[in-house]
């Protein structure tokens, strides 16, 4: 396993078990509430949001309510886990521009789960080099 991808299975185990995390605090409390394993809930909710995404007949309401709601959480109620601002320039112009093309798009099978994965994937810690110049060069641009 490569350092980068060591460090990416390490920073889903912290949002799975780091309380310092939203995730991982609301992992806790619904373990404790079903008695489900913290993994297990995970993973099933997971698989439940795939499994609506796939059978829906309009799966963009939820991809894309998921893909806004998520960063105005992090954004406004849990500061802290607040992304850098240039990481949601970024983030909220590429939604912008994919949603303006999801009507055409959504004809590629599991689009939808694509979609989320990448934008997931925006959120990823810098180990490519490639990513690792853009978080560089967006940590340089000043916050007002």
């Amino acid at each position: 396993m490569s350092k980068s991808e060591l460090e990416v299975q390490v920073w889903f185990v912290n949002l799975i078990h780091d309380q310092k995390y939203i995730t991982a605090r609301w992992a806790k409390r619904y373990s404790k509430i079903t008695g489900v394993e913290v993994e297990m809930l995970v993973k099933a909710t997971i698989l439940f949001i795939i499994g609506l995404l796939i059978v829906l007949k309009e799966p963009h309401y939820l991809a894309n309510g998921l893909l806004v709601i998520v960063p105005i959480i992090l954004t406004f109620l849990e500061p802290s886990e607040r992304p850098a601002t240039g990481i949601m320039f970024i983030y909220w112009t590429l939604f912008g521009v994919s949603v303006v093309f999801d009507r055409i798009l959504e004809y590629i099978p599991l689009y939808y789960i694509f979609k989320l994965a990448a934008f997931i994937g925006l959120f990823l810690p810098p180990s490519n080099p490639t990513i690792e110049l853009i978080h560089k060069k967006i940590n340089n641009i000043p916050e007002k």
